[in-house]
């Protein structure tokens, strides 16, 4: 099962591999030419050019350039996978000097020994990317019939196997345990003007919407274990601390709960506080939480808005108006290292609009509305009733702005063999008025249709040239985030510019200008509407005509077809009806 869902385990720990390391690995292994055409396919996998019909999976580009390499039958176990796999893990997890070695090696042992297609199946389990086409639940429902439930409170894949080994066997309550990381209960979208409706007109909970990252706080005793949101639940511990003499913030909380707290589990969120300006700010804006010194400019704060267990006593069961008094009683606010998170009783959309109004004046994320009996169900989104309100699902309050498209990026899945993410960038003009130089400002993957995405790729494909960092183009100022690069570039003359909106513009470190947009979108119908800078043929003086008077007449293609020169020879399709049927994802882009 860990090998069906391998993006669902966490009892094994990272491999730190990717595509691009991968390929570099294959590349020396088999001894490939860097520059032939086998190791530009695995190096530019998600090009076209480079993958032809494979381009954005690459287990598969991989498995046409590794089938004639490769033994036609493999000879290992389910077993002896796990068994390198586990090797793969654990190298990387202890940071060996000699990692690199060692992946070599195993995984030279693991290509030695299996066939193309195995190892086309297993590259997918490296990247945790199986490409099924059906999803985590739908496999462990067919497992077992609890399978889904329970690895949504435990997010533990080894835990469903062996508690569920016997389909006849149903679990009577699946509980939220102690140090076992959960999928956390989600909200819906929605606006102000929806709240009465969604909530039954019965009294709601409005909650500060902070802009950080959704965390468990899990405490027994001195002991500690955080865990964010994500498959599996990723563990945070060790950054944050496991016992109060070591971590980020473990050592600073400690003492905030109260003496007759023995274990407690706190669900929500960690985020930045500025202890120059006394107040939590933007994530978007500063270094990653987990990055950061908690005696610097910036430390992390955690800000709980649940309880799911107090002294051994499970709560998420419970409506939400009980939990929120056990909050107070498991631990005391310390400002700037661990708070209650706001909350207030409201019955109306106005209380909501004006709340909604204050996060915006303090540059928070939104608001969160749930309603007062709601239950905990981990992963939870719809019906759940819980509800966020943010300004950019308010079409009034979002940022507008035109910019132009200067680079795009590959994508994968559906949209495999087209640029389907785009580089946008400002203009920053001349003496004489005209654009002559664009700085990388945002990057935008949303907003459009895939028809309107192959209708754009048809106007610019046949401008896209590959974009080498080492001899970028005159025209564009990129940053110095390597991920931010774009795959491909475009001339400012064959580009368009597009409208874009966005919930506000932040602070940025990754683009070359040091701001961005914040959850930029196209806006609807607005995908290559505008041709961007004139070409020089565009620029040139248009000679004068001499209009010459004419007749004014139907346009011709109003025109009935002129028949009269055609001579009939059978009447084969008379009273039938003829249908011409086509599609316009068959368009050639």
């Amino acid at each position: 099962m860990r090998l069906l869902l391998p993006q669902c385990e966490r009892q094994r720990a990272a491999y730190g591999i990717k595509e691009y390391t991968l390929a570099k690995l294959f590349i020396e292994i088999f001894c490939l030419n860097k520059n032939g055409t086998d190791a530009q396919k695995l190096l530019n996998y998600r090009s076209p050019k480079s993958a032809s019909n494979e381009a954005g999976d690459f287990a598969s580009v991989a498995y046409f350039v590794l089938k004639n390499r490769s033994p036609e039958t493999g000879s290992l176990t389910v077993h002896d996978i796990n068994h390198y796999l586990d090797n793969i893990a654990t190298n990387h997890a202890e940071k060996k000097e000699r990692y690199l070695n060692e992946l070599k090696h195993d995984l030279l042992h693991l290509l030695r020994n299996t066939s193309a297609l195995e190892q086309k199946w297993l590259i997918r389990m490296i990247l945790k990317d199986m490409k099924f086409g059906i999803g985590e639940n739908s496999i462990l429902k067919e497992f077992h019939r609890d399978a889904k439930d329970l690895y949504n409170v435990t997010n533990n894949l080894e835990k469903v196997c062996c508690s569920l080994r016997d389909p006849s066997v149903s679990l009577n309550e699946i509980e939220i345990t102690l140090f076992s990381p959960f999928r956390p209960m989600l909200a819906e979208m929605a606006t102000p003007d929806q709240v009465e409706q969604l909530t039954g007109g019965t009294p709601f909970v409005i909650e500060t919407k902070y802009d950080g990252e959704r965390l468990q706080l899990h405490k027994h005793g001195s002991s500690y274990m955080y865990f964010s949101r994500g498959y599996g639940g990723f563990d945070c511990s060790a950054t944050y601390g496991t016992t109060p003499s070591d971590g980020s913030l473990t050592p600073y909380i400690h003492r905030s709960f109260k003496p007759g707290v023995k274990n407690c589990i706190l669900d929500g969120e960690i985020v930045i506080y500025s202890n120059k300006l006394k107040c939590i700010v933007s994530k978007g804006e500063n270094p990653e939480i987990q990055a950061m010194a908690p005696d610097g400019d910036y430390a992390p704060c955690f800000c709980a808005f649940d309880i799911l267990l107090l002294n051994d006593q499970v709560l998420s069961n419970l409506p939400l108006k009980d939990r929120v008094h056990y909050i107070k009683e498991a631990f005391i606010s310390i400002e700037n290292k661990i708070r209650y998170t706001k909350q207030i009783t409201a019955t109306s959309n106005n209380e909501v609009t004006e709340e909604l109004n204050y996060a915006i004046d303090n540059r928070l994320e939104g608001i969160v509305i749930k309603m007062s009996d709601s239950v905990y169900k981990p992963n939870k989104r719809k019906e759940g009733g819980w509800f966020k309100v943010k300004p950019e699902y308010i079409e009034d309050l979002m940022t507008e702005l035109d910019l132009l498209i200067i680079g795009g990026y590959y994508g994968e899945g559906r949209r495999s063999n087209v640029i389907s993410h785009f580089l946008l960038g400002l203009a920053s003009r001349s003496p004489d008025g005209d654009p002559c130089r664009f700085y990388s400002f945002c990057k935008v993957g949303s907003g459009y249709t895939l028809k309107e995405l192959y209708e754009l790729s048809g106007k610019l494909g046949d401008h896209w040239k590959t974009f080498d960092s080492k001899n970028p183009p005159i025209y564009y100022m990129m940053g110095n985030s390597r991920k931010e690069l774009p795959d491909v570039w475009i001339e400012p003359s064959k580009s368009v510019i597009v409208q874009v909106k966005a919930s506000e513009i932040i602070r940025s470190n990754f683009f070359a200008l040091p701001h961005t947009l914040r959850f930029p979108r196209l806006a609807q119908g607005r995908l290559a509407t505008k041709r961007s800078i004139p070409s020089e043929d565009e620029n040139s003086p248009k000679k004068q005509r001499i209009q010459r008077e004419r007749n004014i007449t139907v346009a011709p293609h109003f025109r009935p077809t002129d028949v009269s020169s055609v001579v009939k020879v059978s009447e084969i399709f008379k009273g039938k009806e003829i249908c011409v049927v086509f599609s316009l994802l068959e368009k050639k882009i």
